[in-house]
């Protein structure tokens, strides 16, 4: 179920992504037509979309619990979009005008998103991010992080799974955050 989820969020995220990119590239392009700096004007903030955009590829194709099927597809939409633009430009430009669509357009053109499509198919081909580990399917949630924070490693994790509960059932007084 989570590669369906994955590749459907994958379909939604890939356009976004290239509007990003587009309006990135839009605002850029009059920075550098008025000869002005990246710290003036409307720059900062186009520093910090493409910062935006940076961190969602990064989390798109790094971490290893995230399906494959959600940064494919992205490489999909992005590959789709661009053989679009370079064979049947007119069609893309019948879509309704959007923040970044002419940037978009340009760049889709110009095969900008081609080696961003190649990084985001990669982790197709690593196999530990279509399975899970046997680990984690055993373990329950208590186990799992049970050795993430050792506090005394001398003790088994019996004898403390053990004083937990007695503890806990000692104190029958709610827990609430101020």
């Amino acid at each position: 179920m989570r590669h369906v989820v994955g590749f459907l969020s994958g379909l939604l995220l890939g356009p976004l992504l290239v509007l990003a990119c587009g309006w990135a590239f839009e605002h850029l392009r009059v920075l550098h037509g008025a000869q002005g700096s990246v710290l003036q004007g409307s720059g900062p903030l186009v520093l910090a979309g493409m910062a935006a955009v940076g961190l969602l590829v990064a989390l798109l194709a790094v971490p290893v619990r995230v399906t494959p099927m959600l940064p494919v597809s992205v490489s999909l939409v992005l590959l789709g979009l661009t053989a679009v633009a370079l064979v049947r430009m007119h069609l893309l430009e019948r879509l309704p005008s959007l923040p970044g669509s002419d940037g978009a357009l340009t760049a889709l053109a110009l095969g900008g998103f081609v080696p961003l499509a190649v990084v985001l198919a990669a982790p197709l081909f690593v196999g530990a991010r279509w399975r899970a580990s046997r680990d984690e399917e055993d373990a329950e949630e208590e186990e799992y992080f049970e050795d993430l924070y050792e506090e005394e490693p001398q003790r088994g994790a019996a004898a403390a799974r053990a004083e937990r509960e007695e503890a806990d059932s000692d104190q029958h007084v709610p827990r609430h955050r101020a």
